[in-house]
């Protein structure tokens, strides 16, 4: 007597009655393993995505660090350009730094005074991110380990079930 048997007089000595399975159970942990990697597929598209935005996120900050680098001891205009049409003032915005402006000829500017914050904000920024993405990383590489283990016992019970079928071939010559 098989489990499933066991289980279906036990059930049917409870008044309900199971349905007869229809797949074997190399099968079904072949489906199930299926539908776990479909699953995870969309769990490693969320954290390669992810990680994808963290680097382009490092990259604005390194743009604003190599900007600041190169006008240190200058007033900075808030509008500038730091590379890619990307503006200082909108990439100071996007990360949460705070700075003043102050107008002249009718255009704001960042004065030289606040440097030092800016800088020690956008380094203090660009080393979160960067731990961030670190932690990031770990959990795609989990995530793609797990991949490859269910990939491997789907290999394997798809293997089995070859071998099965072979050796029910066999028996028939």
């Amino acid at each position: 007597m098989s489990d499933i048997q066991g289980t279906s007089r036990l059930g049917a000595m409870a008044g309900a009655e199971l349905p007869k399975p229809q797949m074997s159970l190399s099968e079904i942990l072949l489906m199930i393993g299926i539908e776990a990697m479909n699953a995870n597929d969309d769990r490693i598209r969320l954290a390669y995505a992810k990680v994808q935005q963290n680097n382009k996120d490092l990259q604005e900050l390194n743009k604003v660090m190599a900007y600041l680098a190169a006008h240190k001891d200058q007033d900075m205009w808030e509008n500038a350009d730091i590379g890619d049409g990307r503006k200082l003032g909108d990439v100071l915005k996007k990360f949460g730094i705070s700075y003043q402006t102050r107008e002249s000829n009718g255009k704001p500017f960042i004065s030289k005074d606040d440097f030092k914050k800016i800088e020690t904000a956008v380094k203090g920024a660009s080393d979160a991110l960067g731990g961030t993405n670190q932690i990031d990383m770990m959990k795609l590489q989990s995530t793609l380990n797990k991949q490859n283990e269910m990939s491997q016992m789907v290999s394997n019970n798809m293997s089995k079930l070859n071998q099965m079928a072979m050796s029910v071939i066999g028996n028939m010559r």
